[in-house]
């Protein structure tokens, strides 16, 4: 009889030579994010050190970033009292950093367990002499790995720029035990999910639920004083109070919560069989329907899951940011200083903090269609999409249906989210106008969404294997959208928000709006062209 030692050595066998693989594969995806995130925060930091540079822009820098619409935007507000360019660095960059390098590690965590598994790879891999635990690991070291990666050359990137180096770990060992929080998250949903697209959805869907309690929290209580910003990684994160007064036990936090998911994601892996999810999948074809038959009823069943998550954080979010409004106002009223700085009033205030809201709001809705996207490619690699293309259906419409529902779902999205978001504001601000003015201001930046989205589908069409590439380009279009203000000029040149009018703090401007429509449009016939041009993996 097998004892209990071999059994466990057993599960662990040929463990070295699948990290050696996965490093491997990995290695030009972590440089691009390591380079990436470092490099921006190194600017940024830069930028904020030039910009701000005597007390009295600082203090008045202080003054704004107490706002409750900024403190659920960026974070809890340590050391407003005596600001420096630290502080603010922590307080106002930090998280935005640390929102990219959950989704890397998600992604990654993604890729090397459930995606592997979901297209035949791992099952051939488990014909060789592996062990059921291998797999776990080497996907979790290759996620720790990419982490660190991005930790360190990002804690450089901070003394670089002039920053203290006890802050500058604090901010560092913030952002690194984040990525390793979600890639449990992560390691976790791969076991629970059949396919890597609905683990994937269930990674993000923990990281909006996180970012909203942290945001919640920190409006309702400034400095981690509310139980829900405690609920949220993000929150153990800045709780470390970053080139203030550092504290470094809020990390273990975080490191003790990755470790109970690591165990969690080797308990539920001997509780299933190689290929299926621990959660019931519904079987049976979908309800007949004469309006929406064929790819496109496809399409949307496969995605209903994944839509319905990411709308209902984006249109909540909006909610919650128009129920600010009126505490918004309220304060800059109550700050001459602040008035100052908006000479439209205190309404114009409302009106600029929207807008950079909405841009946030529509970064996410472009999130969303990249995941679109890569769900597509995960169906080629697994060999399904082939199937589906041996029998009458066209690559463009194959493809083709799946943008449509992408496209047409970041529509609906931002719409109900501009929506609710002006009844909020509304409701707030007692003035009805709002509604309309919020609904269209969430319009205009559907084509901004649309380029992201051609963006996808032209690397989709013509250098697959480099999809990684599109969740650099949505992180450079976050932080962009966020601090394009604070980066050098010509920064910002393939940012589709650099374009874009945002109303309702700008007026409405037609030609760039036209213009993004057609390069979006575009982008999705090349793309499109382009796959129907390549091989397809069978």
């Amino acid at each position: 009889m097998t004892t209990v030692v071999d059994a466990r050595g057993s599960q662990l066998s040929g463990t070295a030579g699948l990290v050696r693989v996965a490093l491997r594969l990995d290695r030009w995806r972590t440089a691009i994010w390591a380079v990436a995130v470092a490099g921006l925060t190194q600017v940024s930091v830069s930028a904020l050190t030039e910009l701000y540079s005597s007390p009295e822009s600082l203090a008045g820098r202080a003054q704004l970033i107490s706002s409750p619409a900024a403190t659920a935007l960026a974070g809890p507000g340590y050391g407003l009292d005596d600001y420096t360019v630290g502080a603010m660095t922590a307080n106002e960059l930090g998280l935005w950093v640390m929102v990219p390098v959950a989704i890397m590690a998600l992604l990654t965590v993604t890729r090397h367990l459930r995606a592997a598994e979901e297209d035949g790879r791992l099952e051939l891999v488990r014909s060789a002499p592996v062990g059921r635990d291998a797999p776990v690991v080497a996907g979790l070291v290759a996620a720790a790995v990419a982490t660190l990666a991005v930790g360190g050359l990002t804690f450089l990137a901070l003394l670089s720029a002039g920053l203290d180096a006890a802050g500058s770990l604090a901010l560092a060992g913030g952002i690194v035990m984040v990525g390793f929080v979600f890639a449990g998250i992560s390691a976790v949903a791969s076991q629970l999910t059949a396919h890597g697209r609905a683990a994937s959805s269930l990674g993000m869907a923990a990281l909006g639920v996180a970012f909203v309690l942290r945001a919640i929290g920190d409006v309702r209580g400034p400095e981690s004083t509310s139980v829900l910003t405690w609920l949220s990684p993000f929150g153990w994160a800045q709780a470390t109070r970053a080139y203030v007064d550092e504290r470094f036990w809020p990390l273990a936090i975080g490191f003790v919560v990755s470790l109970g998911l690591v165990a969690v994601a080797f308990w539920l892996v001997g509780r299933r069989d190689l290929g299926t999810g621990l959660l019931a999948e519904r079987v049976g074809p979908p309800r007949a329907s004469t309006r929406l038959t064929g790819m496109l009823a496809l399409t949307l069943r496969r995605q209903a899951g994944a839509i319905l998550a990411w709308g209902i954080g984006i249109v909540a979010m909006g909610g919650f940011i128009g129920l600010l409004a009126g505490a918004l106002v309220d304060f800059i009223s109550s700050e001459p200083r602040l008035e100052q700085m908006f000479p439209t009033g205190a309404y114009g205030a409302a009106a600029a903090a929207f807008s950079v809201y909405l841009v946030f709001l529509a970064v996410v809705a472009g999130a969303y269609c990249a995941t679109a996207v890569s769900a597509a490619r995960a169906e080629e690699t697994a060999g399904r999409g082939a199937l589906v293309l041996a029998g009458p259906v066209s690559r463009a419409r194959w493809l083709g249906a799946q943008v449509a529902v992408a496209g047409v779902a970041a529509l609906v999205m931002m719409l109900a989210a501009g929506l609710l978001m002006g009844v909020m504001a509304a409701i707030s601000l007692d003035d009805d106008a709002w509604v309309g003015r919020m609904v269209g201001a969430a319009a205009v930046t559907l084509p901004a969404i649309g380029i992201v989205l051609g963006v996808a589908v032209v690397v989709m069409g013509v250098a697959p294997r480099a999809f990684g590439l599109v969740w650099a380009y949505v992180t450079y279009v976050g932080v962009l959208g966020m601090f394009a203000r604070l980066l050098p000029e010509g920064a910002d040149v393939l940012s589709p928000f650099t374009y874009t009018p945002q109303p309702p703090a700008e007026p409405m401007d037609w030609p760039p709006v036209l213009a993004l429509v057609v390069v979006a449009v575009g982008l999705i016939c090349v793309g499109l062209a382009a796959f129907r041009r390549r091989d397809v993996v069978g």
